[in-house]
């Protein structure tokens, strides 16, 4: 996969989590998928160096 593809697909999983995970509680949506979304890039972001640290670019 390419690093935009981790990233973003990282970033779009981690904000559905934090959607219905805000609906369960019924908290106010907006602020979880932004910090959702946050979270989910870091984790992309991380997981992108590790690959490349070890030379898996396919």
């Amino acid at each position: 996969m390419k690093e935009k593809a981790i990233v973003s697909t990282a970033t779009l999983l981690t904000s559905l989590l934090a959607y219905w995970y805000a609906r369960e509680m019924q908290k106010d949506t907006n602020a979880y998928i932004i910090l959702g979304g946050f979270v989910g890039s870091l984790i992309g972001e991380t997981i992108v160096e590790t690959r490349n640290k070890n030379g898996n670019n396919s």
